[in-house]
């Protein structure tokens, strides 16, 4: 039986690698996970299923709990998964919209028209450097995003003020949680030299390493979402 993690003024990072490896039967609900990034092509639906059970991971993390939890209620996943997965698309759209402002320049072609082997490419417009840094201000505040949908749902994945109040509790624990996450997303890519196979069980991994770690920063920052 698992322990409940007590809280402390920081993440722990050996947790959050380790904690899979723990779990009962952890190979087998890293190899369901691996099926959904498998069958992604059914209209995303096992996507959003998977997004749907790290959303569980990180609230059963939040909540004391040190393992990956069953495979059970796959339609609440999947609509919690959905929904979050909405939530980051609109998080994002700012950064896309920015960095995608370039003008297109069509070279070979005057006046429209295209003399020998033309291509188009694109020049950065003066929106683009502010583009690259929403991406980097939404990488820090992501923890703080998800662990707002984990205790309030859409809305609260909106409140700006308990959200920059959770990203300016600790800097530090915000900065280590941002470049941990980056570290598991690298695990996550280096199944590709295992002839792509491998891929499928460390993707799964890093998505629980990284519920993890988001699990415990909303349970470690909970005090100043709720401040007034």
């Amino acid at each position: 039986m698992s322990i409940p993690l007590p809280p402390s003024m920081q993440v722990d990072v050996g947790e959050a690698f380790g904690f899979v490896f723990r779990s009962r039967n952890w190979f087998g609900r890293l190899a369901v996970g691996a099926l959904c990034l498998l069958f992604f092509w059914l209209l995303f639906i096992p996507l959003f299923i998977l997004l749907g059970y790290f959303v569980e991971t990180a609230r059963t993390i939040s909540r004391g709990g040190r393992e990956l939890p069953p495979w059970t209620d796959v339609g609440t996943k999947l609509r919690e998964g959905f929904v979050l997965a909405v939530v980051l698309f609109i998080w994002n759209l700012p950064g896309s919209i920015l960095s995608g402002s370039g003008k297109p320049i069509f070279h070979g072609c005057i006046l429209n028209h295209c003399v020998g082997s033309s291509y188009t490419y694109y020049l950065p417009s003066a929106l683009t450097p502010l583009g690259g840094l929403y991406t980097l201000l939404l990488g820090l505040l992501t923890a703080a995003i998800w662990s707002q949908y984990l205790e309030g749902g859409f809305a609260s994945a909106f409140d700006f003020r308990a959200i920059f109040r959770r990203a300016g509790l600790r800097p530090g624990m915000t900065v280590l949680v941002w470049l941990m996450a980056i570290v598991a997303g690298i695990i996550g890519a280096l199944g590709v030299i295992l002839v792509g196979i491998g891929l499928f069980f460390t993707l799964p991994y890093a998505f629980a390493v990284i519920a993890n770690l988001y699990g415990q920063f909303c349970q470690r920052t909970q005090s100043a979402a709720t401040a007034t």
